[in-house]
């Protein structure tokens, strides 16, 4: 807030969950994308964000954030995954070449990496992150995630 109040904590107002994001792909303020990168797990970084980089001229009224407001933060990192948003991850998961994701294919993508990190998961955990996958990434409801919906912008690779 304009007054130096905590606008923001993923401590109280997310459960006590670390907020997840994708780096880099504007899920969160242009501001964050920066002053994260080359983070490492367990490092703690204060940054000040200039309104160009925040909520600019119009603010963020359900955040309380004013017009051309600057923003400090006070970032702790804790994990880092790296996330398949790569033309290779994408071939690597598209099996039959068509340039676009099936459920089928994704399902048996998770089957794949959950038999690679050996946790014991619950049986419905596979069907609750390929549902939030379809959700989050399916943004023309055809029942397939294309090479666009999947945030790779190299089309003339696939």
């Amino acid at each position: 807030a304009s007054d130096g109040s905590k606008f923001y904590c993923s401590r109280t107002q997310n459960e006590g969950h670390p907020k997840w994001f994708v780096l880099g792909v504007g899920q969160v303020i242009k501001g964050l994308d920066i002053a994260m990168m080359n983070m490492c797990p367990g490092e703690k970084r204060k940054v000040i964000i200039p309104p160009s980089l925040a909520y600019g001229q119009q603010g963020y009224a359900q955040g309380k954030i004013p017009p051309n407001a600057t923003l400090i933060f006070e970032i702790e990192l804790y994990a880092v995954n790296k996330g398949p948003r790569s033309v290779e991850a994408f071939k690597q998961i598209d099996k039959d070449g068509d340039k676009k994701l099936s459920e089928l294919e994704i399902s048996q993508y998770l089957k794949e990496e959950f038999a690679r990190d050996g946790k014991k998961r619950h049986p419905s955990v596979h069907d609750e992150i390929l549902a939030d996958i379809f959700k989050k990434n399916d943004h023309d409801g055809d029942g397939f995630i294309s090479a666009k919906e999947y945030n790779v912008y190299q089309h003339d690779e696939l």
